[in-house]
């Protein structure tokens, strides 16, 4: 049971939103079956807490869910980006990027939570901003390597980056839904304008 001192804003409520987003992650990445939900119960067990405690510090599953998903992408993405720090071209930075942005296990996960968001305001307010971080985080990795590099971008790195991403999800969502052809026909590294 949450307490005062388990309350979102204190030091043990940290503690107890952390130890439930790990949870959830874990839970995430460890199934079997890729589609499975998760539910609530399965996630206070593997966190060691009550249920009610999820909803106390995220509101609800899906929110957790979405966190969850978004933070192993994070994650991901700095695999990504030292992938395409070893490339010597603007071709080949373009293809490292489409290929290792299609092949990071978390993409569906956070494709799944994105679609997830429906019609719920509150969780759709929590997609921008965490598409917002990740639009950010990406426009300044693009940047730096493109500075670094002496490179160009013909549409400019923030756009670069969005119709990137939109891309890779769409892709995702696509193969996610079984339609034939999905990643491999669509040309991702060409949605970026860097050369």
């Amino acid at each position: 049971m949450a307490t005062e001192t388990d309350a979102p804003g204190t030091r043990r409520g940290a503690a107890t939103r952390a130890k439930i987003l790990a949870a959830t992650a874990g839970l995430l990445t460890s199934s079997a079956e890729p589609r499975r939900t998760v539910t609530v119960s399965e996630i206070a067990r593997a966190a060691g807490v009550y249920p009610n405690q999820i909803t106390h510090h995220y509101g609800s599953k899906d929110r957790l869910v979405l966190d969850a998903a978004f933070a192993l992408f994070l994650r991901d993405t700095t695999r990504l980006q030292a992938a395409g720090r070893r490339a010597t071209s603007p071709e080949a930075f373009r293809h490292v990027l489409a290929r290792t942005a299609l092949a990071m296990p978390s993409t569906p996960l956070v494709v799944r939570a994105l679609a997830a968001a429906g019609d719920d305001a509150v969780q759709r307010d929590r997609v921008r901003l965490l598409l917002q971080v990740l639009f950010r985080q990406s426009e300044r990795y693009l940047d730096r390597v493109v500075t670094e590099h002496g490179w160009t971008s013909g549409s400019g790195v923030g756009r670069d980056a969005r119709t990137f991403w939109s891309a890779v999800f769409g892709a995702t969502l696509l193969a996610d839904a079984g339609v034939t052809g999905g990643p491999s026909d669509l040309d991702l590294a060409g949605t970026v304008s860097i050369t």
